[in-house]
């Protein structure tokens, strides 16, 4: 993120291109991790799943200071060995 923030979650937009395609790589199951260093990620500071549809999704934690956020998708709403994203970002 260029600094580091307090940051207490995240907001993930699926990809908004319609038609049959548009919900491959829509992320099922998820972890959210922060970091000071990019290497050491720890817990995870939240889980769960989204639902499979084409709207914003909004995290919340409870806040981490870190200069690095990672969505890990633990699975994608179809089973495949893939994930997408229209945006992604932290919020505080």
């Amino acid at each position: 993120m260029g600094a580091s923030y307090s940051v207490s979650g995240l907001r993930y937009l699926p990809r908004q291109d319609g038609g049959s395609g548009a919900v491959n790589g829509r992320i099922g199951q998820y972890e959210v991790y922060v970091s000071t260093d990019g290497t050491n990620w720890g817990t995870a500071v939240a889980t769960g799943a989204f639902a499979n549809d084409a709207s914003q999704k909004d995290v919340r934690s409870t806040a981490k200071t870190g200069q690095y956020l990672r969505l890990r998708a633990v699975s994608e709403v179809a089973g495949n060995p893939w994930t997408s994203a229209a945006e992604i970002y932290a919020l505080n």
